[in-house]
């Protein structure tokens, strides 16, 4: 089974001028404070996981859109992803690979 990382319910990004904002619409809005701001690549990888993807589809995504390294990609992604759980942004689903 790989592991699949997608968008939890409750949370829309929305794009103000050039800035990507990450908004909370459900009842832990009070714990999110709001909003949270992201980069454009924090905003590529979160709308990116809209369906899940893993970390190598990810990482693989990142490189074809941004120029980074492989090795940059994975680090990053992995960071990312392990932020995204911690705070509850994303959730972590089962897919299996038949």
């Amino acid at each position: 089974m790989c592991k699949r990382y997608q968008v939890a319910d409750g949370f829309v990004r929305r794009q103000i001028v050039d800035i990507n904002i990450l908004i909370s619409v459900r009842e832990r809005i009070a714990d999110f404070n709001g909003y949270m701001t992201m980069n454009p690549t924090a905003a590529f990888l979160w709308d990116a996981m809209a369906q899940p993807k893993s970390a190598q589809e990810l990482t693989l995504a990142l490189t074809e859109e941004f120029e980074v390294t492989e090795e940059q990609a994975s680090q990053d992604v992995e960071a990312f992803i392990a932020h995204l759980l911690e705070n509850g942004f994303i959730q972590e689903v089962a897919y299996d690979t038949l």
